[in-house]
């Protein structure tokens, strides 16, 4: 020991560091064990004698032993060890061998043989491994000892005897710290310890009721017994140890270090038990506690669910769940118990909310990717489709007035122009500009001339809205025309300008209203000039009150009205769809003929007859559908833009009033429902070009010699990029869903191949759960992780059903808890009365009852048998009633003169007792207090009930303010009635 420091100042630091290990002085039992361990012993034996007034200790085991030199560099120094860099060891900081000086030795001798020797050292001790040192208790002396001759290490400690206790001592440090200890090689095999020959290892186990668990490198078993007590191992030896799984992670909460800690048995009752083992754990320098970090949490995460699993059992096997329950109950644990479960139930749920909330913002618009638009089936791709107008737009645009002979079917015969009349900026924005309005359908057959009829309601472009720019082409006689405008815009004030020749900056433009709240542009003259205008969002109007079409045979305006009070949002996508269902949308020759046909009848009559028609058909019939469920809306002719220009062919759509109070599109021809279509067009949403209609009916402006087309080619170039990005679009949902899927299924497979959690299950076969009721009772706080005792229906009650543990508590808190053994008639008119009477005969009903001072009805009903009114008592009771108090005052001989009993009666809902709905107070019938005031009720009856109160209500406790006032009366009658003497 040349290297140590001298021996009094080195043992002082030696001390310093042992006295860290805690206030339990046979810390060092553990260290001994735990060098033991981590040096590959089997089997370790301490030998404690006491014999002529000296202690003697010795433990010896066979590990690898140590050389003197390795002794000497790690043993007899501080904060030296060997075993920093490996995992398999427990010790690590160099200073546990040295707690040895907690047990004060007068003699410490060291005798060690290791199993591989140095060859090649220069000392002979080495060569041979085996060696022996004693020193003195001061460590200021050191002599050589003849060393083992087996292989291992052996500790001799001996001081003056304080008691005979000491194999007693060293045992129970030894049971409490290491009795599951097992080898450093063979973690499934005890190391084998003994005291005086007295096994100390027991098996990783508690009495049943039990459930033991491993996952990795974590094990545990949880159980329920007699003391609430948990303790925590790591590597087999204990670490803390707690009162509760909570008390481990809970800032402030009550585990302790202590080597050694005493649970007590409380007899009667269960409580939660656990013993945990780790070895991630973080452990301290003195090894007798862990950090609190994420390991330590997910073992008491990991324990506190199989604890719930284990009670949920025992609960079961006691007392079933009925059938109709268990599928709710087995689904709950195993969310409670399954993390994969439980991200997969979040993912379902992730998807479900946002698909809701896709449905909210966007309706009609998310379903239809998910179905063919008319004429179009998957698999097969876009079929010619959508426009079924008799000619195209011309390049120059004039009013419809006159040209549109109403909604019916016809052939699309013109080619589409290379220039449209209109276009506007920004180029990105998607609008429908509305060039005819029909308010009445009954008109719809045939636009009238636009008549100015006032002053034209201009909009304003505030800042920050997008009010688009725009040009149309005219070709227009004089007088009014209406001028093109998006649904639910106006046009800006001052923005209407006619640019040509001549006025080539632009001459304001005269705009007035028409009937329809259109946009009328006034000419004087037949102009072919360029009118350009801004548009604006509309302000929010005062919807006005929908007018029935009358159009509607009685069947379909009760099925439109039906919908009245459900949301104008949900109206509109509803009638949509039922527009779809009643008129399938078709542009083919054979239909066309059809409505030619059936001219004479109403356009809405014919298109429910015949079942099929084009844009205007369909969106007619929607408009008049949307009046009648109370939708202020109107049918809308005119043009779809999109890219900074307008298609070549007509279209028609329904504009109906939402609920704040803007007009917005639906359309039947898409099945889409697609609010304001005023701003910028977002990737993913669908053209509201494709498969629009075109309105039959405009002249064909084009040239005589032009050919007339008749299979859709003219159109197929100016629509065909339309109909290839909905292709692409609906080609991209069986993707969308196989991410989906397999996102799915990736959380599942993680569920399944995450490390699982092995377990046995013991339960308690006699089906006893009154001591666990008590124990949640005596200590709720330690059943407060485990909600299943509280909630489930545990305790019985006499009329044959239970109550759960919550229930009772709440009911006792109020007075109207109840126990009966031998259903009294009392407790049979209280059962009738469904107040909650606990059955007595039950050891969980009765341990309950006990422990929340449930109100024994067969008692009471012994006592009220024997009571008897006396006069005295009468008026107590009258002056009560009178007071706002219904009480019945009684006495009964079997009561002591001071005794003094009350019970409400009023929560049992008696029906045959004279007594029912009072609170009853029964008194001993030789109370002293009120024999003296019966003697004076014949001369002073005011003081002697006022005397009677002031004793029963002090002994009642009904609080001051009660008392006083209950008093007040009798007090003033009492007073009255001694003026009245004193005058007489």
């Amino acid at each position: 020991m040349t290297s140590a420091p001298p021996g009094s100042e080195f043992r002082a630091r030696a001390r310093a560091e042992a006295d860290r290990y805690g206030p339990d002085p046979w810390v060092f039992v553990r260290e001994l064990l735990q060098n033991a361990r981590d040096a590959g012993a089997t089997r370790v034996e301490f030998v404690a004698e006491s014999r002529a007034g000296r202690w003697v200790l010795r433990c010896r085991d066979d590990g690898e032993g140590m050389t003197f030199a390795h002794a000497r560099r790690y043993l007899f120094a501080l904060y030296a060890s060997s075993k920093e860099s490996r995992r398999d060891q427990v010790g690590r900081f160099g200073v546990g061998f040295w707690s040895v000086l907690r047990f004060e030795p007068e003699r410490i001798a060291i005798r060690s043989r290791a199993r591989r020797p140095d060859p090649n050292s220069q000392d002979p001790e080495d060569r041979s491994g085996a060696w022996a040192l004693e020193l003195d208790g001061d460590l200021a002396t050191a002599r050589r000892g003849a060393p083992p001759t087996l292989p291992g290490t052996e500790i001799e400690l001996e001081r003056a005897a304080v008691d005979d206790a000491l194999e007693r001592r060293v045992f129970d440090a030894a049971f409490q710290n290491a009795r599951f200890l097992a080898t450093r090689d063979d973690p499934e095999r005890p190391l084998v310890v003994t005291v005086n020959g007295r096994k100390v290892n027991q098996p990783f186990a508690l009495p049943a009721p039990s459930a033991s668990f491993r996952r990795g490198r974590v094990r545990g078993v949880v159980a329920l017994g007699g003391a609430a007590r948990v303790e925590l191992f790591s590597r087999g030896l204990r670490v803390r140890s707690a009162a509760s799984l909570a008390d481990f992670v809970v800032a402030g909460g009550r585990s302790t270090d202590n080597s050694r800690v005493h649970f007590t048995e409380l007899p009667g009752r269960l409580a939660p038990q656990a013993l945990l083992e780790s070895d991630a754990l973080e452990l301290m320098l003195s090894r007798s506690d862990a950090r609190d970090n994420k390991a330590l949490r997910r073992l008491v995460d990991l324990a506190q669910r199989e604890l719930e699993g284990l009670i949920a059992r025992q609960l079961d096997a006691a007392r079933p769940l009925p059938l109709w329950q268990r599928p709710w109950a087995a689904l709950r644990d195993l969310v409670r118990r399954s993390l994969a479960v439980r991200m997969v139930l979040a993912a379902l749920l992730g998807a479900a909310l946002a698909g809701g909330a896709a449905y909210a913002l966007w309706g009609d618009r998310i379903w239809a990717r998910f179905r063919p638009a008319p004429g179009e089936s998957y698999g097969t791709g876009p079929i010619e489709h959508g426009e079924t107008a008799s000619a195209n737009l011309p390049a120059r645009y004039a009013d419809l007035a006159g040209r549109y002979r109403g909604p019916q079917v016809d052939v699309l015969t013109g080619a589409g122009a290379r220039e449209p009349p209109l276009t506007f900026r920004p180029a990105d924005l998607r609008l429908h500009f509305a060039a005819l309005i029909f308010r009445r359908l009954g008109e719809a057959d045939e636009a009238r001339v636009p008549e100015p009829r006032g002053d034209y309601a201009f909009g304003t472009c505030s800042e920050g809205q997008v009010c688009p720019e725009v040009e149309l082409r005219l070709d227009a006689p004089a007088g009014p025309m209406r001028v093109p405008v998006p649904t639910g815009h106006r046009v800006v004030a001052g923005s209407a300008l006619l640019v040509d020749a001549d006025h080539p900056e632009g001459a304001p433009a005269p705009l007035a209203a028409g009937a329809d709240e259109e946009a009328l542009l006034l000419l004087t003259a037949p102009s072919q000039a360029t009118l350009t205008y801004r548009t604006a969002p509309a302000q929010a109007g005062p919807p006005t009150r929908a007018v029935s079409s009358g159009l509607l045979p009685p069947e379909l305006r009760r099925e439109a009205r039906a919908l009245r009070g459900r949301s104008i949002a949900a109206r509109v996508s509803a009638l949509t769809r039922l527009t779809r269902e009643l008129v399938a949308y078709s542009t083919a020759p054979e239909v066309a003929a059809q409505h030619r046909a059936l001219a004479g009848e109403h356009f809405i009559t014919r298109a429910l007859e015949i079942g099929q028609g084009d844009c205007d058909v369909q969106n007619g019939l929607l408009t008049a559908l949307l009046q009648e469920a109370g939708v202020e809306s109107r049918l809308a002719i005119g043009f779809v833009g999109q890219g900074g220009r307008v298609n070549s062919w007509l279209h028609a759509w329904a504009e109906y009033r939402g609920q704040d109070g803007e007009w917005a599109v639906a359309d039947a021809s898409t099945g889409l429902a697609l609010g304001t279509p005023a701003g910028p067009e977002e990737p993913g949403e669908i053209d509201v070009s494709q498969g629009t209609a075109v309105v039959e009916a405009l002249e064909t402006a084009a040239s005589p010699d032009e050919p007339a087309q008749t299979d859709m080619v003219a159109r197929a170039g100016s629509m065909g990029h339309d109909f290839a990005d909905m292709s692409q679009r609906r080609a991209a949902l069986p993707w969308g869903l196989a991410v989906g899927a397999a996102g799915l299924f990736g959380l599942a497979a993680f569920g399944l191949l995450r490390e699982r959690t092995r377990r046995r299950v013991a339960l308690d076969a006699s089906g006893d759960l009154s001591r666990l009721l008590q124990g949640a009772l005596q200590q709720p706080e330690v059943f407060q992780a485990v909600p299943a005792v509280f909630e489930r229906p545990l305790v019985p009650t006499a009329a044959g059903g239970a109550l759960s543990l919550a229930q009772a508590k709440r009911l006792a808190a109020r007075g109207r808890l109840y126990r009966t053994r031998r259903r009294s008639p009392l407790a049979a008119e209280a059962l009738a009365g469904d107040a909650a009477v606990l059955d007595d005969e039950r050891p969980e009903a009765r341990a309950v009852a006990d422990a929340l001072g449930a109100t024994d009805l067969d008692l009471w009903d012994a006592l009220l048998a024997g009571t008897e009114e006396t006069a005295l008592l009468a008026a107590v009771s009258a002056r009560l009633v009178a007071s706002g108090e219904p009480w019945q005052v009684l006495a009964s001989a079997s009561l002591g003169s001071e005794e003094l009993r009350s019970l409400d009666l009023a929560p049992l809902r008696l029906r045959k007792s004279p007594l029912r709905g009072r609170r009853v107070v029964v008194v001993g019938a030789r109370n002293p207090w009120l024999q003296d005031a019966a003697g004076v009720l014949a001369t002073r009856p005011a003081a002697a009930v006022f005397a009677a109160m002031d004793y029963l209500l002090d002994r009642l406790d009904l609080g001051s303010e009660r008392t006083a006032r209950l008093l007040r009366d009798a007090a003033r009658e009492a007073v009255h009635e001694a003026a009245r003497g004193r005058a007489g």
